[in-house]
């Protein structure tokens, strides 16, 4: 995997990256959020505010019309392969100006500053890079890994708490695929001191399960498969939410996606049902109730749609126990509404 820094001095650290490029091939993508709330910390890099491309906000503006903006922009401004896109914002930003990056010239160089917690644990890094299509979410997309990855948890500072919590539901994932000291350490953070030196310290353990993981199976052939754990379910909750015009974090569906997972792996893998319960509790405490009421039928539809599966059904990954999990689980229609019924109670 590409290298992942960890610092509280963004702009040193691009700025040394970056010096043997010169100014007018670097590029920035950025929305109106990051540009608005983030751009600050990039004081004193050479090429600001010049080849500054921004995009819409949200899922919305993660499409393809956005990524031929970005390739007009690269155009116009006479990017070449030697060139470098920095891409300076949420999930979206680091998607979008990932795939647009590795399409572009048949590739140009691409650094991530993610500055949402979703981003930096998660979106930013692994190489998974794609855009929405017909109403699914990364349905067209391509692996390329970022040369750099710049995780400063100073930028969280700038993050309502609807966003943190979006983030943190990754962090619980990564735990759960760690181990039970790590289960026990992530539900004892304090959400409220994300932009600590403390918390950085946590993120960067949590990035490690990931970074793991994709260093042994950069292209999800197998073990890679252990990340997509609440996302099967998670994915058809947030699908529904963009068909219907909900406004709903992708981390609050992964939570609500973990939710099923567990109680999945307790009908099908022993998981204890004490401990399940204990986190399911957890995770209630943290994440509101879901704004519509989807009949199981409506979120089964959307999850045959699920990337993920093959012939032989719904792929999920489920869990023995915190630890040890088992990817390419398949599940019959009548245990996945079971479940859905389970969590609609």
């Amino acid at each position: 995997m590409g290298r992942i820094l960890f610092t509280n001095r963004v702009a040193d650290e691009l700025n040394v990256h970056i010096a043997s490029v010169e100014v007018p091939m670097r590029f920035l993508v950025v929305d109106k959020n990051s540009r608005q709330n983030c751009l600050s910390l990039l004081e004193g890099v050479e090429f600001l505010p010049q080849n500054i491309i921004e995009i819409g906000v949200g899922e919305g503006s993660k499409s393809l019309e956005t990524v031929h903006y970005v390739w007009e922009r690269l155009e116009q401004g006479g990017a070449r392969r030697n060139s470098v896109v920095v891409n300076l914002g949420g999930g979206v930003v680091t998607d979008l100006g990932g795939f647009a990056a590795a399409c572009f010239k048949r590739g140009v160089r691409c650094v991530n500053i993610p500055t949402t917690l979703l981003s930096q644990v998660d979106a930013s890094v692994g190489g998974k890079t794609g855009v929405n299509f017909m109403g699914f979410k990364n349905e067209i997309g391509v692996f390329s890994i970022p040369e750099l990855v710049i995780i400063d948890n100073s930028f969280l500072a700038t993050l309502p708490y609807a966003e943190v919590i979006s983030g943190y539901a990754e962090m619980i994932k990564h735990a759960l695929l760690c181990s039970y000291e790590s289960l026990d350490k992530i539900m004892q953070v304090d959400l409220m001191q994300v932009a600590s030196p403390d918390f950085l310290q946590i993120l960067r353990e949590s990035v490690a399960v990931k970074e793991r993981v994709v260093d042994e199976d950069p292209t999800e052939k197998g073990v890679r498969k252990a990340l997509n754990l609440g996302h099967t379910f998670g994915h058809a909750f947030e699908s529904f939410a963009i068909e219907s015009g909900l406004e709903w974090y992708h981390g609050h569906s992964v939570a609500y996606g973990l939710i099923g997972a567990i109680e999945m792996s307790v009908l099908k893998c022993g998981f204890n049902r004490e401990l399940a319960d204990t986190i399911i509790n957890y995770i209630r405490t943290i994440y509101p109730e879901y704004p519509e009421n989807p009949t199981s039928e409506e979120l089964y539809s959307l999850m045959l749609h699920d990337k993920k599966n093959d012939g032989n059904g719904v792929n999920f990954t489920l869990m023995h126990e915190p630890g040890e999990f088992m990817i390419n689980s398949y599940c019959s229609k009548q245990e996945i509404l079971d479940v859905l019924k389970i969590m609609q109670r």
